[in-house]
């Protein structure tokens, strides 16, 4: 709650006047600085194909040459999933397939992704329900709340307490557990979650039973055994059994990716492997994932890429960076969204 506070009154100050300012305020106050506020690993299994881009005050996709493929049309889009992806169409939304076809009617105030066959969607006098790609509802509205299924199982909130389903509906952890919007996946067949009545997060299984005591001011998500946990100001990782396995030394710590994991020392960023060696030696103002052999660090105000053997690959010039998928990587520069390649070639931006 603090955290989600101090995070409207800053972007207040700042006046949302740029996205670098936004992460910037991200990478000091919330446990998952990232493309999105709350991005588990479960959203990153999917290569991309399409990637959304804006002109005119409309939105379409390209490919990763460039090429249009779907035209500027819609009023906001969001990324394809399984091979759909929610538009938005004057105040409703409805899903394309990927030659631009409606395949969804647009009749829904809120919809998310697709994941194992099932998106949830939300209608303004309703809750929160599911559908299928035929866009029938096959669980029927009923939650407060319902993010993407993994694992066989969704994360939904009932009366504030998160529960989860299985794809039918069907209610198999009941609800008693909570913890920040968008996280609670099950990754490798834990999920984090805050149990009782203390800001504490723990480890449940598919069954409901916390198999790692609840005594995390934070917990990620697994990811090849490891996860991020944060005990007071200080960040480290456990391994399945709840052994601490690279001790909470650090100011803050990223989920592995590649092998490699972003580390705060001293206000700079560098990285450690998974048996907690430094590899390359904190001298960043900010460093994300690794994803494609490449990612993005800040120097001062700008973002570059470095390879993992701390090659800068791409010089620092933008004011914002993200990680590539499918050798194309989104950037910003004068609050101009682009895209490059990884040599740093343009693919696209909107003076195209």
């Amino acid at each position: 709650m603090k955290r989600s506070l101090f995070l409207f009154i800053s972007l207040a100050v700042l006046g949302l006047t740029s996205c670098s300012a936004v992460k910037q305020i991200q990478e000091l106050i919330d446990p998952t600085p990232s493309k999105t506020l709350t991005r588990s690993p479960v959203k990153q299994k999917e290569l991309k194909k399409l990637f959304p881009i804006e002109r005119k005050e409309k939105y379409g996709y390209i490919n990763k040459m460039g090429k249009i493929l779907i035209s500027p049309r819609f009023d906001q889009v969001k990324d394809f999933s399984e091979g759909l992806a929610a538009v938005k169409i004057g105040e409703k939304w409805g899903y394309i397939n990927e030659k631009g076809e409606i395949v969804i009617k647009p009749e829904f105030d809120s919809a998310l992704r697709f994941s194992q066959g099932l998106a949830p969607v939300k209608k303004l006098t309703q809750k929160w329900s599911y559908i299928n790609k035929n866009g029938e509802i096959v669980i029927q509205p009923q939650f407060d709340d319902g993010v993407d299924f993994s694992e066989g199982l969704a994360r939904v909130t009932i009366d504030s307490d998160w529960g989860y389903i299985d794809r039918t509906g069907n209610i198999i952890i009941k609800p008693g557990y909570g913890g920040q919007p968008g996280r609670g996946f099950f990754v490798e067949e834990l999920a984090a979650v805050r149990v009782g009545t203390g800001y504490k997060y723990g480890y449940i299984d598919k069954t409901g039973e916390v198999v790692i005591e609840a005594k995390y001011d934070f917990a990620g998500d697994f990811v090849n055994g490891l996860a991020r946990v944060q005990n007071f100001d200080r960040w480290g990782y456990i391994d399945k059994t709840g052994t601490e396995v690279i001790t909470a030394k650090f100011e803050f710590s990223q989920d592995f990716s590649e092998g490699l994991a972003s580390v705060k020392i001293n206000d700079k960023y560098g990285y450690i492997d998974v048996s907690g060696k430094r590899v390359i030696q904190p001298q960043y103002d900010f460093a994300g994932k690794f994803s494609e052999g490449l990612a993005e660090v800040r120097i001062d105000d700008k973002y570059g890429y470095i390879n993992t053997a701390n090659e800068m690959i791409i010089e620092p010039e933008y004011d914002n960076a993200f990680a590539f998928s499918n050798g194309i990587a989104e950037v910003w520069l004068e609050d101009k969204k682009g895209y490059i390649d990884k040599i740093g070639r343009p693919i696209w931006n909107l003076s195209n």
